[in-house]
C-alpha cells in the first residue's frame, strides 16, 4: 500500500496539539527541540499557520490562533446542536412572543441556524442561513465575547467593521466595552444596531466540553421590546439558552 501521509502535515498536526499542552508561547527553536524537527522546517509550518490564523505571533513567539477556536465551534455546530435548539426555539417564542433564533459562529459571521417565528414576524428578522455580522448583531457579540476576546482584533477583521445603522459600533475599545458587559451580565443586546427599530438579545449555549459553542437570541421592534422588558426577556433567553446548554451536556452561565 503507498504511504499517502505527508511528513511537514503531520508535523503541523503534532505542533497544533503540543502548543494545546502549554500555558504559553513558544519559539520557533522551543518547537524545534521539543518536537524534534529542523528549525527551517518548524519557522515554515509556523509562518503558514499564522497566515492562515490557526497561530498568533507575539514577540517570536507562538501560541494558538483564533482560527482553530472558529473550527471548533463550527464543528460543534453540527445537526444535534440544531435539533435540539428546536423545541427550545419555539417555547422561548411562545414564552416571549417574539421570534427567536440559534446562531453558530461561522468564519467570522453570525450563522443563523434555527428560527422560530412569531405569530408577527418582522422583515427585518433573520432567515436560517443567514450570515450576520457579529460585531452589530447580539448573538455574535456572545461568540465574540466568550470565544475571541483575547483574540478580537484578529477575529474581528477591519472589512468587517461596516457602519449599519447610526448606532453601530465600529471600533474595537467600543466593541470590547460591550463584550465585557456582555460577559458580566450573561446576555448581550443589540440595540438598533443591525437595523433601526429593532432590538435584539442573546445568550450563551455551552457544551459538554464547558465551551460556547452557539448563542440564542431573540428579535423583536423596539415598539414591543422596550428596555423595560429587558430584565423579564434577558432571564427568558437566558433559561432558554441554560437548557440547550444542558441538554448538550453544558452548564450555562
Amino acid at each position: 500500500m503507498p504511504d499517502y501521509v505527508i511528513p511537514n502535515l503531520k508535523n503541523a498536526c503534532r505542533l497544533l496539539t503540543y502548543l494545546a499542552t502549554v500555558s504559553k508561547g513558544l519559539s520557533v527553536s522551543e518547537l524545534a527541540h521539543e518536537l524534534e524537527v529542523p528549525r527551517t522546517t518548524v519557522l515554515r509550518i509556523v509562518k503558514t499557520l499564522v497566515g492562515e490564523n490557526f497561530l498568533r505571533e507575539e514577540n517570536g513567539c507562538y501560541s494558538l490562533g483564533g482560527g482553530l477556536a472558529a473550527l471548533g465551534m463550527k464543528a460543534s455546530g453540527s445537526l444535534d446542536v440544531r435539533t435540539a435548539a428546536r423545541p427550545l426555539l419555539e417555547k422561548l417564542t411562545e414564552k416571549t412572543n417574539e421570534t427567536s433564533h440559534l446562531a453558530l459562529w461561522d468564519d467570522g459571521r453570525a450563522l443563523i441556524a434555527e428560527v422560530a417565528d412569531c405569530p408577527h414576524p418582522l422583515s427585518a428578522a433573520s432567515k436560517p442561513g443567514t450570515r450576520a455580522y457579529v460585531h452589530a448583531s447580539a448573538t455574535g457579540k456572545i461568540l465574540l465575547a466568550y470565544r475571541f476576546m483575547d483574540t478580537l482584533a484578529t477575529v474581528w477583521k477591519k472589512p468587517d467593521r461596516v457602519r449599519l445603522t447610526s448606532k453601530t459600533v465600529t471600533r474595537l475599545d467600543g466593541l470590547e466595552k460591550q463584550l465585557e458587559k456582555a460577559l458580566k451580565n450573561g446576555y448581550a443586546m443589540d440595540n438598533e444596531e443591525y437595523h433601526e427599530g429593532v432590538r435584539c438579545l442573546a445568550a450563551p449555549v455551552f457544551d459538554s466540553a464547558g465551551e460556547v459553542c452557539a448563542a440564542m437570541g431573540i428579535t423583536a421592534s423596539c415598539a414591543r421590546f422596550t428596555r423595560k422588558r429587558v430584565p423579564d426577556v434577558a432571564k427568558a433567553v437566558k433559561n432558554a439558552a441554560r437548557e440547550l446548554s444542558s441538554v448538550l451536556g453544558g452548564t450555562g452561565v
